[in-house]
């Protein structure tokens, strides 16, 4: 009986450190996503204010219009689909606007810690160090 007690200790104990490592990579993998996804986001609202005709330059005023921008003949998809935040799996993005009502960026809801304690370049946004994900403000990069 103390055997199996012994057995029982040793496999519970390894159950929970797996389990804990497991919780580790699906909150690494969704940390990911949601810069993958925030710079998708900075893409296409970078995209939307170029494609603006003439010389006063928009933001859109909804994130929908991201998906379909109907503001010309043929439509345009700046992004394919309206991602929901990674981070509560919901589209519940807090949304950042200019003195127009134009979005102008995008924060996850989420107050959970991040993995990476850096700062990060992605291809259309540069992310301070931050030790929350909401710290995270998804604005595009401005280029010269």
């Amino acid at each position: 009986m103390l055997y199996v007690l012994m057995v029982l200790a040793v496999l519970a104990g390894t159950v929970s450190v797996v389990a804990q490592r497991w919780s580790d990579q699906v909150a690494r993998a969704k940390e990911l996503q949601l810069l993958r996804v925030g710079d998708a986001i900075a893409k296409a609202l970078a995209a939307y204010q170029a494609s603006t005709p003439g010389v006063d330059k928009r933001f859109p005023p909804r994130l929908e219009d991201l998906v379909l921008d109907l503001r010309f003949g043929n439509p345009r998809h700046h992004l394919r689909e309206l991602y929901p935040d990674p981070m509560t799996g919901r589209p519940d993005w807090q949304l950042l606007r200019d003195s127009r009502g134009g979005i102008v960026g995008v924060r996850s809801s989420s107050d959970r810690p991040t993995w990476r304690r850096v700062p990060q370049r992605m291809d259309f946004v540069d992310l301070p160090a931050a030790t929350r994900v909401s710290q995270w403000v998804f604005t595009p990069r401005m280029f010269p």
